[in-house]
């Protein structure tokens, strides 16, 4: 009975993690992990991951760029991914995050719309709760 309920407490954990994600801190993070780029400011794409394997990478964004091309582009290749997309929110006047969840697999093109400074953070497959 212990075990059920640290297992229930270290999911809510989790899903409270993934829920208080926001945009800014996830692209400052990004951007502090990898200061040497030189991507122009407004064309970039901030890819970050915090579990093992850890990694952050700014990608040059180009129209049409897909999210199975940047998931190419990690150490995740290959895998089924769970893709977070953060945008702020431009109908709020103060900092909130918009977050899109999707499932990439190896062999799925998706056909979300990659946007010019998204911050894409990538998980393992697994349950996320979509905020």
């Amino acid at each position: 009975m212990r075990a059920l309920i640290a297992v229930s407490i270290l999911l809510a954990c989790m899903s409270v993690q993934a829920a208080h994600l926001d945009y800014f801190s996830c692209r400052k993070w990004v951007e502090q992990e990898c200061v040497t780029n030189t991507i122009p400011q407004d064309e970039r794409l901030f890819v970050g991951r915090m579990t093992s394997p850890r990694f952050a990478r700014i990608v040059h964004f180009r129209p049409g760029i897909s999210l199975h091309e940047i998931i190419d582009q990690t150490p995740l290749k290959g895998k089924v991914v769970l893709v977070c997309v953060m945008r702020p929110d431009q109908t709020k006047a103060s900092k909130f995050t918009r977050h899109t969840y999707i499932k990439v697999g190896p062999s799925d093109t998706p056909d979300f719309v990659v946007k010019s400074l998204d911050v894409i953070w990538l998980y393992d497959d697994g349950p996320i709760i979509e905020t």
